[in-house]
């Protein structure tokens, strides 16, 4: 079975997100592989509205999310020393495939929505791009499988 020294999750704060970054957790345990943890900023969504309404800007945005994912890391990985945390702008498949290459990630371990019909077509999936253009095997958790 093939050893993995570094593991990429992806995470948009979904729980569909954090579900599989337990399975990333697993995967990083058995072969003591740094999990690295990624958001990736596409567009303002209400998580970055300060709470007065207005919104606040990307460096701030950027800043919040790694707030974010460093209060995940010590919420969700039960003391993990292993990890690390990126927070980006731009298109998240490019920037997670961009990186799994740039980095020589060994896995991918992300989630799907479930999206189907009219919801696919227009938003498309972006586990279903990192599966297509992964330079490295995918392991993809579903919404609402186990």
């Amino acid at each position: 079975m093939r050893e993995f020294k570094t593991i990429l999750c992806p995470i948009d704060f979904s729980e569909a997100s954090y579900r599989a970054l337990e399975y990333g957790l697993r995967f990083a345990r058995q072969s003591e592989a740094t999990i690295i943890l990624m958001h990736v900023l596409h567009n303002p969504s209400d998580e970055f509205f300060h709470p007065e309404g207005y919104v606040i800007g990307w460096d701030q945005a950027k800043a919040k999310a790694k707030g974010l994912l460093e209060d995940t890391c010590s919420k969700r990985l039960g003391g993990y020393a292993k990890t690390e945390v990126l927070v980006d702008i731009g298109d998240p498949h490019e920037l997670i495939v961009n990186l799994a290459r740039d980095r020589r990630v060994d896995l991918i371990v992300t989630s799907t929505h479930g999206r189907t019909g009219l919801a696919h077509m227009v938003m498309g999936s972006v586990a279903e791009k990192v599966i297509r253009h992964a330079p490295c095997p995918v392991f993809v958790v579903r919404q609402n499988g186990d």
